[in-house]
């Protein structure tokens, strides 16, 4: 049984091709798929968890040996690509990641990815996230997780600091709050994860404008969820910012509108202090 979708953001075509734009930039950020640093075997397996459309999976897997088995988990398949189109060693699949997983998954896994869960965990609660990561992967497996930092933006525009500071109170009123992010590394080690590396570099010049276009979209996304789960007496005041945030994306070429990303690598075992 999965959990009550409380997702905020949309699963329609242009949500879908919003979350395949994010990949790219993504890629073109870290210049990988999958992290250097983890050791690819013949028969290694790798989970991802929130996986959307998939595409992070699919592209990962046509750089890997064909004996690499790659499993892709979301609460909804409503994205999920067309099941003939999937690569034969890939599957994906229902599952609600802030629960326990099922026992034949227990210490399967080598890695498991998780990328932008920032408006999926309700009050800052990441350990029961960071519990079901630990009970997928094998001893000594990676956790491999992009996250964007909705706090420490780069917004440039009168226009769009005042959408700033004015979508900032709904999200406070409405429990949106992603402050976690900054301490992400802190809360891997109190789940007796070692963190290797965290990154936390800003998005390079020709990357700037794809982080805008795309945040503007998913905070269109956003607005629309929470009018639609959790805030039927706000609806004026998100109708307001709904129409600040369209006449912003008609500007969207001379405003910058940036969150900050941030990569952590994290090994599951005994506490090394680094």
């Amino acid at each position: 049984m999965t959990q009550k979708d409380e997702y905020v953001l949309g699963r329609g075509i242009g949500d879908s091709v919003r979350l395949d734009a994010q990949h790219l930039l993504w890629k073109l950020h870290t210049g990988y798929e999958l992290h250097p640093d983890i050791t690819v075997t013949e028969n290694m397996k790798i989970a991802e968890l929130g996986t959307g459309t998939a595409v992070w999976i699919f592209d990962l897997a046509k750089q890997l040996p064909p004996t690499v088995q790659l499993d892709g988990f979301d609460i909804s398949d409503d994205q999920f690509p067309a099941k003939d189109l999937w690569p034969q060693n890939v599957t994906l699949g229902l599952l609600d990641s802030l629960a326990d997983p099922p026992s034949p998954l227990y210490g399967q896994y080598d890695v498991v990815h998780l990328r932008m869960w920032a408006s999926n965990l309700r009050e800052s609660d990441t350990s029961s996230l960071a519990r079901h990561v630990k009970h997928l992967l094998k001893p000594g497996g990676y956790i491999q997780w992009e996250e964007a930092d909705l706090v420490h933006q780069r917004i440039k525009g009168a226009e769009a600091q005042e959408f700033e500071r004015n979508i900032n109170e709904i999200f406070k009123r409405v429990g949106l709050e992603y402050s976690w992010v900054s301490d992400l590394p802190n809360r891997l080690r109190q789940e007796n994860f070692n963190v290797l590396e965290v990154e936390n570099d800003d998005f390079r010049p020709e990357l700037v404008q794809l982080c805008t276009n795309t945040y503007l979209m998913a905070l269109r996304e956003i607005l629309q969820g929470i009018k639609r789960l959790l805030a039927q007496n706000m609806l004026l005041s998100i109708t307001e910012q709904e129409v600040a945030l369209y006449q912003l994306s008609l500007q969207n070429t001379r405003v910058i509108y940036n969150w900050s990303p941030v990569v952590i690598l994290a090994q599951n075992g005994n506490r090394i202090e680094v």
